[in-house]
């Protein structure tokens, strides 16, 4: 009997001993929850066209990063998974340059609004805080700003043409096409040039046009003496290699050069150029002056040039380096005075940059010109 209650006392000993042991037992750790993924920055691309302003290290182009550059898919420029905070302002730029530089106001989350590349105005201000997806369609001239991973916008038709372009000395129907139909450059103050303002070109499928103006008082000085001629060349790049065809003067090679005279005596006069082509190194003759390829007129500081796109490829597919222009294309434009010596002296180069930038000579990229069909 005495074993028994020596064995009772055991167990009700170990029992709460148990007790004990049960009371102090901690929960079995958890294990940490997975650490919040670090914020890694844009997702860019490799399109001409960037976004540049006071984001993350931009800095306007200067900062430790700079631009931010687009991905592009049909047409549509995108730069996703951008971290904004509401003072952040910004624009879409092309080649990292201000000659195209999109603008506008911002409307609301997912929805597109318009942009524009005319000089002055607003940079893009959206007040947003988060992580957002970039989008801009030159096309249609919109940009959105959508939600991290969102659907993309919907976009406007890009419509016909507001006008169709006419060389007739009258200029406009050029102020009527649509922004993102044609091409644009405008003469950066810093450039060693001030002698021409702006360029445009704009090509349907049947023809390419340019249009030129003048900075008002160089060309009344060039204008006042009769014995200069203003010479141009209209630099084109069909085949997209820039390490091919010319490489001087601007950052990218051109395959065929246009030269004529503008004016002469004093004045405007039609313009009628020699069609060159760089083969091996040296330029060769396609035709002489007086071949239709092109022609022009002019009225006060401005003057507008069309080029005829099937004789341009007739003879280039005549070539013994066949290059043929295609829906999207490349160009600029070199302009000179001749003096009564025959000198010729540079005048300007379209599209150009500040000398501080680039080559630090001033040269600028090609435009970049799409078909409007």
């Amino acid at each position: 009997m005495k074993k028994v209650f020596a064995l009772m006392a055991i167990a009700a000993m170990f029992a709460v001993a148990c007790s004990k042991d049960d009371d102090n037992k901690k929960d079995d750790p958890k294990p940490d929850d997975p650490p919040t993924p670090e914020y890694t920055g844009p997702v860019e691309g490799t399109s001409e066209w960037s976004v540049v302003g006071t984001l993350l290290e931009s800095n306007w182009g200067s900062g430790a990063h700079g631009d931010y550059v687009c991905a592009e898919s049909d047409g549509v420029f995108v730069l996703k998974n951008v971290k904004l905070v509401a003072t952040d302002e910004f624009k879409f730029r092309q080649n990292k340059a201000w000659d195209n530089a999109y603008k506008g106001v911002f409307a609301s989350l997912g929805a597109a609004f318009d942009v524009d590349n005319e000089p002055g105005g607003d940079n893009i201000k959206p007040g947003l805080d988060g992580i957002y997806d970039l989008y801009l369609n030159v096309a249609s001239a919109q940009a959105a700003i959508v939600a991290k991973d969102g659907a993309a916008p919907s976009w406007k038709p890009a419509g016909p043409v507001a006008g169709a372009i006419t060389i007739d000395g009258d200029f406009a129907d050029w102020a009527a096409l649509k922004d993102g139909t044609f091409a644009k450059a405008l003469n950066d103050p810093d450039s060693p040039w001030e002698g021409v303002n702006e360029i445009r070109c704009y090509a349907d499928p049947d023809n390419v046009y340019y249009y030129i103006r003048y900075d008002s008082e160089t060309l009344t000085e060039l204008l006042a003496n009769p014995a200069e001629i203003l010479a141009i060349r209209l630099c084109i790049n069909t085949d997209g290699e820039f390490e091919s065809g010319y490489t001087s003067y601007f950052l990218e090679g051109y395959d065929f050069i246009v030269e004529g005279a503008l004016a002469d005596n004093g004045a405007f006069t039609t313009y009628d150029g020699e069609f060159h082509q760089r083969i091996g190194g040296s330029w060769v003759s396609l035709l002489k002056e007086g071949n239709g390829l092109v022609s022009g007129m002019g009225a006060g500081n401005e003057y507008e040039i069309i080029l005829d796109r099937a004789k341009f490829n007739e003879a280039a597919n005549a070539s013994t380096v066949p290059m043929p222009m295609g829906d999207t294309f490349q160009t600029g434009i070199r302009f000179y005075f001749i003096n009564e010596a025959g000198k010729w002296d540079e005048l300007s180069n379209m599209p150009n940059v500040s000398m501080e930038e680039e080559m630090g000579n001033g040269w600028g990229y090609l435009l970049r010109v799409t078909t409007q069909k």
